[in-house]
């Protein structure tokens, strides 16, 4: 069996952080077959983004850090009419016959409602939910494959990048799961945080769209600085704060709901 690569193996180790609190390094070696000194190197880096805090031999779950995934079906239907009207606005954005990627949640839930009434766009998407709303619309869906997150019904890792490392598209429209102490955009899971990264990479334009909550919430990590996002689509009841620092960054469209 194939060992995981880095950020595969910082994920689980986070994983086992949520289920038992602490871990020493010693048991982490032996369970990624690796040396201590790269579980040192895991452990320092994930210190470094705050996900944990390192103690004698090991280290513990950083307490101010919810680790959970909230499942997508209990985030469906909360502010949906919010996230509707936010992805009504995004689809202003999006040209004929465009390429375009779908990333996972659900307000890109709402986001692929909206497309499924539309026709003649090619459309990336690696979260299932999406695909299951496209499958029956007058456009061409293509899933970018990987392993299956049941949690966040999507897939993602390695084989997920390295498609999305060969392909281009007009317009990625991406979610985030808050960015309060980040200077961008934010995720929880490090693997979407990879396919995030892939997309961007791979796009001519990036659209961000989100609810102004999500600028109270700290997510885990950062997966790209506001200046590379060219719209950030929200409503207009983002803080004065952010509306104001972030207009220096990025184009923010506020939205009346």
């Amino acid at each position: 069996m194939m060992k995981p690569i880095a950020a595969e193996r910082q994920q689980q180790i986070l994983d086992v952080l949520k289920h038992q609190h602490s871990v020493k390094i010693i048991e982490l070696a032996e369970m990624f077959q690796v040396s201590k000194e790269t579980i040192r190197r895991d452990l320092n880096a994930l210190e470094e983004k705050g996900c944990l805090q390192k103690s004698y031999g090991g280290a513990i779950a950083a307490p101010k850090y919810e680790f959970d995934t909230v499942s997508l079906e209990s985030r469906m239907h909360k502010d949906q009419d919010v996230k509707m009207k936010l992805c009504q606005k995004a689809l202003e954005f999006l040209p004929e016959k465009a390429v375009i990627f779908v990333d996972t949640g659900s307000t890109m839930h709402c986001l692929a409602e909206l497309l499924s009434t539309r026709t003649g766009y090619t459309i990336l998407t690696n979260s299932l939910d999406a695909a299951n709303v496209l499958i029956t619309s007058k456009n061409r869906t293509v899933l970018t494959g990987g392993q299956l997150n049941p949690e966040t019904m999507a897939t993602d890792g390695f084989q997920t990048v390295e498609f999305l490392n060969k392909v281009k598209v007009d317009i990625a429209f991406l979610g985030t799961n808050g960015f309060e102490q980040h200077q961008g955009p934010s995720g929880t899971d490090f693997l979407d945080i990879q396919t995030k990264q892939a997309i961007i990479k791979n796009s001519k334009e990036t659209i961000v769209i989100s609810d102004s909550r999500k600028a109270t919430y700290s997510a885990l990590i950062q997966y790209a600085t506001w200046r590379d996002i060219d719209h950030f689509i929200t409503d207009s009841s983002l803080p004065e704060r952010f509306q104001t620092s972030l207009a220096e960054l990025t184009d923010v469209v506020l939205v009346d709901v």
